[in-house]
């Protein structure tokens, strides 16, 4: 009983979080193709046809400095929500915890559903299929196997390939990077945000073995999963614009 009651938890709070976020991105996909096919701007941002390699219709975002600044600021402001939210989920009360997470879940979802006009949109929304799918198969793949990836070695190996990754992306910044290797960067990505979505996944059976069942620990359980399930959608997308 106290393992239903706490996964319930845990996927009643990731299920409303994934909701905002997939639905701030259609919502802001939509609106910017509303504003290319009227011929108007979105949030002072205008929109030029183009055609990708498969014919297809790609419709670009026109760059210029209010663009850029406009960009800056609001990934600024998801960035910042992401990590109050993480703060709060450390320092604070379940309620408090939830209304954070819930804004950066506001946040992110627009710069994804931004990201995804950015690039070729076609090439966008294969992306955010094949995140998705991969963030399903990786709930049926504890399901079914029964395999607790949350044991310490499975964690640390986790933890010491996330480290990696961090430094090589702040090397990439400094350095730069080929598109081959972007691409390269990307499935790493993928695969290691993937393995730690597995982790996350099975501390819900560990948690509720443990004894907990508190709104609290469903919080940073679900919280978990929300950050990888991110990472995992911004590598799709980043290893798809690597193809453009």
């Amino acid at each position: 009983m106290g393992a239903t009651s706490l996964a319930f938890k845990v996927y009643l709070i990731l299920g409303f979080e994934l909701a905002v976020l997939y639905g701030c991105t259609f919502f802001i996909i939509q609106q910017c193709k509303k504003a290319f096919y009227a011929n108007k701007t979105f949030l002072g941002i205008a929109f030029a046809e183009a055609v990708n390699p498969n014919r297809q219709t790609d419709i670009c975002i026109v760059q210029n400095k209010a663009t850029t600044l406009f960009f800056f600021w609001f990934v600024l402001f998801a960035i910042i929500s992401m990590w109050t939210a993480t703060a709060f989920i450390i320092f604070s009360s379940s309620f408090i915890q939830f209304i954070f997470m819930t804004i950066s879940a506001i946040f992110y979802g627009s710069v994804i559903g931004f990201i995804i006009m950015d690039m070729d949109e076609n090439d966008g929304m294969t992306g955010l299929k094949g995140a998705t799918l991969t963030t399903a198969a990786m709930f049926v793949l504890v399901s079914v196997s029964g395999i607790n990836f949350a044991n310490p070695i499975f964690v640390s190996t986790v933890a010491s390939l996330i480290i990696m990754l961090i430094i090589w992306e702040l090397a990439t910044l400094v350095r730069g990077i080929s598109r081959g290797a972007q691409k390269i960067k990307a499935v790493i990505g993928i695969i290691i945000f993937s393995m730690s979505l597995l982790a996350s996944i099975s501390m819900v059976n560990v948690s509720s073995d443990q004894g907990l069942n508190d709104w609290n620990t469903a919080i940073d359980l679900a919280f978990s999963m929300y950050l990888n399930i991110i990472n995992i959608i911004l590598y799709f997308l980043e290893a798809m614009g690597s193809y453009s």
